[in-house]
């Protein structure tokens, strides 16, 4: 199976398209507090706290142009780690990243892995892609919605971002407008 096509490489693929996502709404809404945003079954998310600020889909258009256009600059994922201490000051009053952050390092008795690339850098296990500057192009904004933190009503309500993406070598044959509708029917 080709590599553009392996289940690992799909899911390093939305992996990295969600921290995509995160970087363009940070430099459009640089006090948004992050939470969590991993790769699923047909796609990615990320989660978002916007305090008062309301997101909606006539934003999608401006994140996916801020998104193409950091995408240009990311030329490999860089990985480092960080005690819990100095994890924690990379997210002043971001409430979620500190739970992530407790738990991640076991209550401080482990390093935390982040992962950087372009100018964006986040807390992260990691699973991304090689070459994200040119496996970055086809992705789709689909819908926003409310989650609460950890699935758990008592939780914070959060602005949850789905999307798609895909590799184009999964649809050679096609422009890429055809090729998210063929993505789509898989769906």
């Amino acid at each position: 199976m080709p590599k553009q096509q392996s289940q690992e490489y799909l899911s390093n693929l939305r992996h990295s398209c969600a921290h995509l996502l995160a970087a363009a709404v940070m430099e459009l809404w640089p006090n948004a507090k992050r939470a969590i945003g991993p790769s699923i079954e047909n796609g990615f998310y990320f989660d978002f706290d916007f305090g008062n600020t309301k997101i909606s889909e006539a934003d999608f258009p401006k994140i996916e142009k801020k998104m193409h256009e950091l995408a240009k600059t990311w030329k490999n994922f860089e990985r480092h780690e960080l005690n819990s201490q100095e994890a924690k000051k990379e997210y002043p009053n971001n409430p979620y990243k500190h739970e992530m952050i407790d738990e991640f390092s076991e209550q401080g008795k482990k390093k935390v892995s982040f992962y950087k690339s372009g100018a964006y850098t986040d807390l992260c296990r990691g699973g991304h892609i090689d070459n994200p500057d040119k496996a970055l192009k086809y992705f789709k904004l689909l819908s926003v919605a409310g989650a609460y933190w950890r699935g758990s009503e008592k939780n914070q309500m959060l602005t949850r971002i789905w999307g798609l993406n895909w590799s184009f070598s999964c649809f050679p044959r096609v422009s890429a407008r055809d090729s998210l509708c063929c993505c789509q029917k898989e769906l």
